[in-house]
């Protein structure tokens, strides 16, 4: 009976009006889920990370990296065991409940764009500081119209953009690796009279300012890896599920850490953590000083193209998350509809539409809502870990019912991980919570929780008078 209910609220898998395509392949999953917590924010805000936490921003990483591979491991098992185009929205239904199934499919929906806002956001700040004549709003509007034109197109389409666009960046860091390593060991540039290993413990410590400046890092560290549960919806889209998520989850944890922690931590035996400049960017310093004096142009390509990527895969899985709601009658019902290339156009053009919203914020306030758009996005990304958890623990007690499936792909340590995650949830949100600038986001997202709760009520009131009325 479960099982049944479960698959009712998706479709008729017969209807390809509803259904979607598979397009999508192992390498586009790979890249996307890479690419996700790989953003801009890595290349040119290393800087003040580094001088604010030092060689501690290596453990925050490590922490955070094993904190979000346990999350998808158990977003994982539950996209093999029910497969479904809504994700974790659909699974926070089934397993806590509808109201908490509305409030994380509509609040993923708002992050994901409110990312898209801020990435295209920051192409237009990147592109105005090079040409000061550009206003900030222009490239803005062209990157969003190139959104709509990409996420307008095939899966594929979206699948091959991602996959190159994150190649680009992958490549970037591999080069800023082997840069910083030839530097270290044959000490050819400037700074190889000053690179050694020591430089990691021989200026205060691991912990220079001690476990607070672990802790105050890790708020940071925790938001640059939001954005890789977008697998879960790319899964419905994607052939052979049950080799590809794996293949993606497990990829995710081993190549973060090996491009975070590797890269940073070269940058960091290069030169003394606290003689970085804040507002620089590490890599920019290591590339120009290895021999690449074209290297601050060339970061901030990579950095713009980072920005789009970010903003692609929002806008992607912003029309998966309205499309999903749609599906179980959460949104209208025409948001699920699909066109012939296979794609929910309508829900593709209302995050669009969203998107140009934050041109005109761009026109009128540009200086005013980055800050506000990121924090608030963490408070979403924290809900959604927690309900990603919940979920998990909740199909972690029904193994023993004979309807329930079994998968290999399984979370390990289950139940003792998913508490232990969400323990070090709580604890991040209450360090977001005691920051004087991130507090006022906290009680922006108050409000859209209850705005969100008095909208289920008002919809579930309304259902028996439709029907009676029909």
């Amino acid at each position: 009976m479960k099982q049944q209910f479960f698959t009712a609220k998706l479709g008729d898998p017969n209807d390809s009006k509803t259904q979607p395509s598979t397009g999508l392949k192992n390498r586009h999953l790979q890249m996307m889920a890479l690419g996700g917590a790989i953003g801009a924010g890595f290349f040119l805000g290393s800087g003040a990370a580094i001088r604010q936490a030092g060689p501690a921003l290596l453990l925050a990483y490590l922490l955070a990296g094993g904190m979000i591979y346990l999350v998808m491991r158990a977003l994982g098992e539950l996209t093999l065991a029910y497969p479904s185009q809504g994700s974790f929205a659909t699974y926070t239904t089934r397993f806590i409940g509808p109201l908490a199934g509305f409030i994380t499919g509509w609040s993923y929906w708002l992050a994901l764009l409110l990312v898209g806002t801020a990435e295209i956001t920051g192409i237009g700040v990147l592109l105005h500081s090079y040409y000061p004549g550009l206003p900030q709003w222009i490239p803005a509007l062209c990157a969003t119209m190139m959104l709509y034109a990409i996420n307008m197109r095939t899966p594929r389409s979206f699948g091959e953009s991602e996959y190159w666009l994150s190649l680009l960046k992958v490549i970037t860091i591999i080069l800023v690796l082997l840069c910083g390593a030839s530097v270290l060991i044959f000490k050819v540039g400037s700074a190889g009279s000053q690179a050694h290993v020591g430089n990691l413990w021989q200026h205060g410590g691991i912990l220079p300012a001690g476990f607070s400046g672990l802790l105050a890092a890790l708020p940071l560290v925790i938001f640059s890896f939001g954005g890789t549960e977008i697998i879960g919806f790319a899964a419905a889209e994607t052939e052979q599920p049950e080799r590809t998520v794996p293949r993606a989850i497990n990829g995710v944890f081993f190549r973060i850490n090996l491009f975070y922690v590797g890269s940073l931590a070269i940058v960091m035996m290069l030169y003394p953590w606290n003689t970085l400049e804040p507002k620089g960017s590490p890599f920019v310093l290591l590339l120009s000083q290895a021999g690449f004096k074209m290297a601050a142009g060339a970061v901030t390509f990579v950095a713009v193209s980072a920005f789009f990527s970010a903003s692609n895969a929002a806008l992607y899985g912003s029309s998966r998350t309205l499309r999903a709601l749609a599906s179980v009658d959460d949104a209208p019902k025409a948001l699920q509809t699909l066109n012939l290339r296979n794609i929910p156009y309508l829900a593709v053009t209302l995050s669009g539409a969203f998107l140009m919203a934050g041109v005109v914020l761009n026109y009128l306030i540009p200086d005013k809502i980055f800050s506000y758009l990121l924090s608030a996005v963490a408070w979403i990304v924290l809900w959604v870990w927690t309900s990603i958890m919940l979920s998990h623990f909740n199909y972690w007690k029904s193994r023993y019912d004979v309807l329930t499936p079994q998968v290999k792909f399984k979370l390990p340590g289950a139940p003792y991980t998913n508490w232990g995650i969400i323990l070090a949830i709580a604890v991040i949100a209450v360090m977001i919570a005691a920051n004087s600038t991130t507090r006022t986001t906290f009680y922006i997202i108050t409000l859209w929780l209850v705005i969100l709760v008095a909208a289920f009520y008002a919809k579930s009131s309304a259902k028996p008078a439709t029907t009676q009325g029909n």
